[in-house]
């Protein structure tokens, strides 16, 4: 699923950690050994679930601040680290 604060993100992103994005997926975002899911509030929980099956250093990007709290809530205990719709990293994985 794609809107407007999705692919804002996404694109701010892939331009400050030189990312490529891949076809048709998850990750939306890889930059060397990172993996980055980008997900709105709507998708976050779905988005979480997906990023668990992958294998790397893997993170979810909220595409506003109010969904921080809940990604900190998803991610707990998966490794799966956070970052804010800017791509600061705000909690990072394990």
């Amino acid at each position: 699923m794609s809107n407007k604060a999705h692919t804002a993100t996404v694109r701010r992103l892939a331009a400050r950690y030189g990312a490529s994005i891949p076809l048709g997926g998850l990750p939306d975002l890889i930059s060397g050994e990172m993996l980055i899911a980008v997900e709105t509030s709507a998708t976050l929980p779905a988005g979480v679930s997906r990023l668990a099956t992958l294998s790397g250093r893997r993170y979810v990007a909220v595409t506003n601040r109010e969904s921080l709290a809940e990604a900190f809530r998803l991610v707990e205990g998966t490794g799966i680290g956070v970052m804010n719709p800017q791509g600061d990293i705000v909690r990072e994985a394990s």
